[in-house]
């Protein structure tokens, strides 16, 4: 009766342990302890490429809006020189005219005895002869000093014409020399960033299916926020472009990259801003979390290279990375708070 007992719970184990491993062999892989080199570790990875390409593309913009910026300066400074010369050049043919005016008018008040006041006195037939050559010496001299005040004033003004040419033509050497040094900044720093974006998207492609579809998340639906003027415009225009693909240093209308749906959206309300994070984090008047209002623009990291869009509700509408779309999200839950600025008054 033992033995039989013994073998009835023997088989009853045997049984139990050969389910057991058919159950544990038809779990699928997901459900079990992810090891290194798992899903989770590839998308970690995938976060960090992102993070690094994502300052490396914000810093190559910041070079196209600093040469941007100085090819103004040249184009400014160069038609400020080009009117200055103008100046110039009208303001001596006006020196050359009063100048003969001068020569004239000194040449004829030495001519003969009877342009002398004395010999006008001495020679005059009568009061009335003498108080006529005196006046017209009189008006002789008054035409006299205004010639010389005009050559004088003249002269002035084509110099300093001249001098405001010279500072023009030496602001706009500068600028040039600024923006050829950019203009090869401007490639090594593309090289850079189509290397960075080159890695996110060959460690993107390593994903599966479901892990892309995992990571891209939900897209968003979020209606416009009521309320006028140009930050609120500019919320709405964000908002308008949920669905929109994220793609490396885009700009709009149908793609973009964080700082691009910025720049787009506040051009739409009317407001013009730099291209890159670098530069709109100095944009506008800082605010703290407790001013928030809607319209302000959130940057975050140490790096400051993400930003998006305050629509309220502690919420902000952004175009968030590598495989995904722009979207409403929750701010805390993007990262750390580097700063916010209020782009209008």
């Amino acid at each position: 009766m033992r033995n039989r007992t013994t073998r009835t719970t023997n088989t009853a184990l045997v049984a139990a342990t050969a389910l057991s491993t058919a159950l544990i062999a038809g779990v699928p892989a997901t459900a079990q302890p992810e090891e290194p080199g798992s899903a989770s570790d590839a998308a970690q990875r995938l976060r960090e490429l992102s993070r690094e390409a994502e300052v490396v593309t914000e810093d190559f913009k910041k070079v196209q809006d600093d040469h941007a910026a100085r090819q103004r300066e040249l184009d400014a400074s160069t038609a400020a020189a080009h009117r200055a010369d103008q100046a110039a050049e009208q303001a001596r043919r006006e020196e050359e005219r009063f100048r003969g005016e001068v020569d004239q008018l000194t040449a004829a008040s030495y001519q003969g005895a009877r342009m002398n006041t004395l010999s006008a006195l001495l020679t005059a037939e009568s009061p009335e002869s003498f108080l006529d050559r005196a006046s017209a010496l009189d008006a002789l001299a008054r035409d006299n000093n205004q010639a010389v005040h005009a050559v004088v004033t003249a002269t002035r003004r084509a110099e300093s014409a001249q001098r405001r040419a010279a500072e023009e033509r030496a602001r706009a050497a500068r600028a040039e020399a600024e923006a050829a040094r950019l203009q090869q900044e401007f490639a090594v720093r593309k090289d850079e960033m189509d290397a960075r974006v080159a890695e996110v998207k060959e460690q993107y492609d390593q994903l599966s299916a479901q892990e892309q579809e995992a990571l891209s998340g939900d897209d968003t639906d979020v209606g416009p926020v009521s309320g006028s003027g140009t930050a609120i415009a500019a919320v709405n225009a964000a908002l308008s472009k949920q669905g929109s693909p994220y793609v490396w240093g885009a700009k709009g209308p149908n793609q973009f990259d964080c700082s691009g749906l910025v720049q787009w959206s506040f051009e739409q309300a009317g407001l013009s801003l730099p291209a890159s994070t670098r530069t709109q984090v100095s944009t506008g008047t800082s605010v703290t979390e407790s001013q928030l209002q809607p319209g302000d623009v959130i940057f975050f990291y140490d790096s400051a290279s993400h930003n998006g869009i305050y629509i309220g509700g502690g919420n902000v509408v952004h175009a968030p990375t590598e495989g995904q779309n722009v979207k409403v999200e929750k701010y805390d839950y993007i990262g750390d708070v580097h700063s916010i600025r209020r782009m209008t008054g």
